[in-house]
């Protein structure tokens, strides 16, 4: 697996994530596209080998190969956070006033969406935790966040 590669696949992931958000005006469309969206990111986070994998950053010993891992994942995280905060944005409203107009099911599907938003959220600062135990350098980190 070729570290920048993976990368640059995620960031394409999130560019056409935005893109596909800002083009959704209904609350059920955007929410279709959001599953459509998390299937292919998930799809793209499957297809990395086994010790590429998130839960074994904390398992392998610090090195350059780990930091560029963190990197990867700090920009697999920023991705679902694109898709959660614009989800959010059209919900909100409706949300904060209980005025649900939409059927319970996708009540569900957008409990789903915040529920992956709170786990990445505390992977993000397990990453970002990592970075400054080994006061590594995160001077990247608000440009993927």
């Amino acid at each position: 697996m070729c570290i920048p590669n993976e990368i640059t696949k995620i960031t394409v992931h999130a560019a056409i994530a935005m893109k596909s958000l800002l083009a959704c005006s209904t609350g059920p469309e955007l929410l279709t596209t959001v599953d459509d969206l998390t299937t292919e990111i998930g799809r793209w986070y499957g297809a990395l080998p086994s010790n590429a994998k998130a839960a074994e950053l904390s398992r392998t010993p610090w090195n350059v190969s780990t930091i560029h891992l963190s990197y990867l994942h700090l920009g697999h995280l920023g991705a679902i956070t694109l898709i959660m905060r614009r989800t959010m944005s059209i919900f909100r409203p409706e949300i904060s006033e209980q005025t649900w107009r939409y059927s319970t099911r996708d009540r569900e599907r957008l409990n789903k969406i915040l529920d992956d938003g709170i786990l990445t959220a505390k992977q993000s600062s397990r990453i970002i935790r990592l970075f400054l135990d080994e006061q590594a350098g995160i001077r990247h980190c608000w440009a993927i966040m």
